[in-house]
């Protein structure tokens, strides 16, 4: 009787064995997609998070490369507040980030909802516009700096015309400007296909009950399409501002950071103090580039969920 009883009592696992059991399980699941993306993350730290952590503490030493490195603390980053052209490179570079982030996501919202009509060639002018995105960036800067300097292609638009041409490079009050409009043309067409794909996830049911409340294009626009893009117009701002503080290729090709500083970015700045071999001022402003766009990403998303 009492080993019948006992056999059928179900049986337990001991506290010990869970750990080791669930870990196999554990490993059994998801080992073979760790072994696959194991050289990814190999590569990315030996590559990426080592590379940072010396950066982060050659940005607390005097160091040229070649002698030993010399302790300073954070002399290196009161001397970058203290430096002029630096100061400049930011005005410069928060400029840049407000004339592409105020042109470049209306203009692809705007040829997004063109190409989201029942339009002829829409699949045309939709491989259109995504073409300068897949071109590169040196490619991109060198055709606009053919196009705006003195005797390029549109001095010579505005000669046929009658109108005085100007050097639109060589002016520190054009220089940038010019640089950024390089930039809007080729970056607006990613914005295009992000806002195209959103708008065609909207429901046709809310522009129906729009059109029935007496709504007219423009109010099913600000009622419907506009709420229903929000995620998406949070997503081209994050992206698209992280993107504009790091402009360099156009202003190395363009202006090389000229006129008398006109168009010198953070990025760019940074560069010329590694080719001076000067790495402990450029490791701090590469970590000062960091925590303004960590903060500045931070503060859009929680902007972002509340609106």
């Amino acid at each position: 009787m009492l080993l019948s009883a006992t056999k059928a009592l179900p049986t337990t696992t001991a506290p010990s064995e869970r750990p080791r059991k669930t870990r196999r399980d554990a490993l059994r699941r998801y080992g073979p997609a760790l072994l696959l993306v194991s050289p990814a993350l190999v590569a990315t730290a030996i590559f990426f998070f080592i590379p940072m952590g010396f950066s982060l503490v050659y940005s607390f030493t005097q160091y040229n490369g070649i002698t030993d490195p010399q302790w300073v603390g954070f002399a290196n980053y009161t001397d970058l507040f203290m430096d002029p052209l630096f100061r400049t490179a930011w005005l410069n570079t928060i400029l840049f980030a407000l004339i592409t982030m105020t042109v470049g996501p209306a203009l692809g919202l705007a040829s997004a909802l063109l190409l989201n009509r029942q339009i002829r060639g829409r699949g045309f002018f939709r491989a259109a516009y995504f073409i300068p995105v897949t071109i590169s960036l040196v490619v991109v800067a060198t055709l606009w700096k053919m196009l705006l300097n003195e005797r390029g292609l549109l001095n010579a638009a505005l000669a046929t015309i009658g109108l005085p041409g100007h050097d639109w490079l060589s002016d520190p009050a054009t220089a940038l400007p010019a640089v950024a409009v390089a930039s809007i043309w080729q970056g607006f067409g990613f914005e295009t296909v992000i806002f195209l794909a959103a708008l065609q996830t909207v429901p046709a049911d809310l522009y129906e009950a729009a059109k029935i409340d007496g709504a007219g294009a423009w109010r099913s626009f600000l009622a419907v399409t506009l709420p229903a893009l929000r995620p998406t117009t949070l997503f081209v701002f994050v992206v698209g501002v992280i993107g504009a503080f790091q402009v360099f290729d156009q202003v190395f090709v363009m202006t090389q950071g000229g006129p008398i500083g006109s168009t010198t970015t953070v990025v760019y700045y940074l560069v010329d103090r590694f080719r001076a071999l000067d790495l402990g001022h450029a490791s701090a402003s590469a970590y000062v580039l960091v925590l303004v766009l960590g903060v500045a990403s931070i503060v859009q998303l929680r902007l972002g969920r509340r609106a």
